[in-house]
């Protein structure tokens, strides 16, 4: 990757447009009296379009990645009182959103995966810019059937009209962008159609401007080139696992909302990698409900905190292997195995704490079981490591166990915290020595 004066120039320019953007939406916001949620979909849908050229600006990673840097610390910026004048278009809306920064950082993350591939770019940010729009302005207007968020309610109404676009968007993007068969295309559209609204339909404070185009992403990047057949299987396969998790979680007391977002996770994991790949995942889903019955903490929404964390982790993990060029998921599965371990720490008491012998020797077994298969294709960043791999798994479940109170507050992010430690050792290690 590399720099030019070119691109410092289109960085500038970029960063130069963006806030005359800002200050001109300010300035007849003010003068025609409109709303907070109108400025900020009109930014978001000017930023979605100014970065659909990106491609024809930038020739490779680098110079976005020092734009989207920029723009992040100038949104930060734009949060404080000083420059509220400005940062109102963004954050006068009354439920509190990090939206503006989530959008930055899929537009990052989608460009850099994408090169080469015109439509794992240009589809994911159709999407998140004409799709949520359209959702918003028919919510807004025709929405009379609303469900409760975390922040706030939205409509079925908006949903319909988010599946709809996503639907038409990607059809015609497909037919353009791709040599994919027609009947490839209805499948996968819809199946892109009805992944993105469900994820949009249960994301809260701004969260769908990262899920939805990475998700997208994600799907098309690994079901472009399937049969039709596939699809369909695929279309199905998903319907089914989400009514499974539906089911399980009315046994597992969890929300309904939590339950389709660990559905989404789970699957998307299943899809990327293979399904024995997302079995500490599920541990973590059931290691938690465990802990939230035994020694609940302070969140409101411990399911939903866990959940944002867990895909962040795994996107940074994702992220970092594509910077390695080699495989991380052993150490992806072993940060899970590890937090599985703590969640079951915080929900062991007294001397119930004794079963934590056994169950970290069976977590340790399943990493090692998991790791066993995977390494014909993904070779492990350790060999004779067993020490490190039991600091690991010891030191998230020693941390639990011994300050409890720690973690009363910010739970799974918490714990993924500490979790990752030994694993970024062997990481850097890795990429370094």
């Amino acid at each position: 990757m590399s720099l030019t004066w070119r691109d410092g120039i289109f960085i500038a320019a970029v960063i130069v447009g963006m806030l005359s953007l800002m200050g001109g939406v300010r300035y007849f916001a003010g003068r025609y009296n409109i709303g907070p949620e109108t400025q900020r979909k009109l930014v978001h849908v000017a930023t979605g379009t100014a970065a659909l050229f990106f491609p024809l600006l930038f020739s490779n990673a680098l110079p976005v990645f020092l734009l989207i840097g920029a723009a992040v610390i100038l949104m930060l910026a734009l949060r404080s009182p000083m420059l509220a004048s400005v940062g109102g278009v963004l954050h006068e809306v009354k439920r509190e959103s990090w939206g503006e920064i989530y959008l930055a950082l899929a537009i990052a993350f989608t460009f850099f995966r994408g090169l080469g591939e015109p439509i794992l770019y240009v589809l994911p940010l159709l999407v998140i810019t004409l799709s949520d729009t359209a959702s918003a302005l028919v919510g807004t207007e025709y929405g009379k059937r609303r469900f409760a968020v975390e922040d706030g309610s939205k409509s079925f109404e908006g949903v319909a009209a988010f599946f709809v676009v996503t639907w038409l968007v990607a059809l015609v993007t497909l037919l353009l962008l791709t040599d994919a068969p027609r009947l490839n295309v209805v499948v996968l559209s819809f199946l892109v159609a009805a992944f993105c609204a469900l994820v949009e339909a249960d994301s809260w404070r701004g969260l769908d401007n990262l899920f939805v185009p990475i998700g997208a992403h994600l799907l098309l990047q690994q079901y472009l080139a399937s049969s039709s057949a596939e699809l369909v299987v695929v279309a199905v396969g998903f319907l089914l696992f989400l009514g499974l998790m539906l089911l399980v979680a009315e046994a597992l007391h969890l929300p309904q909302r939590a339950a389709r977002g660990y559905a989404i996770l789970l699957f998307l994991m299943i899809s990327l990698m293979a399904p024995h790949n997302a079995a500490l995942t599920a541990l973590v889903i059931v290691g938690q409900v465990w802990a939230r019955a035994r020694r609940p903490g302070t969140s409101q929404r411990p399911e939903l905190d866990l959940l944002a964390v867990a895909a962040v982790v795994a996107l940074f993990w994702l992220i970092a292997g594509e910077l390695a060029g080699r495989s991380v998921l052993a150490l992806f599965n072993l940060t899970f195995a590890a937090v599985a371990l703590g969640f079951a720490a915080l929900a062991t008491r007294g001397w119930w704490r004794l079963v934590l012998l056994p169950l970290g020797a069976a977590i340790a077994g399943l990493f090692t079981w998991i790791s066993a298969l995977n390494t014909p294709w993904h070779p492990p960043w350790f060999d004779a490591d067993w020490p490190w791999l039991v600091a690991a798994l010891a030191v998230p479940a020693g941390l639990a166990m011994l300050r409890p109170e720690w973690f009363t507050t910010r739970r799974s992010a918490k714990l993924f915290a500490v979790a990752m430690l030994v694993p970024l050792v062997f990481y850097f290690r890795g990429m370094f020595l």
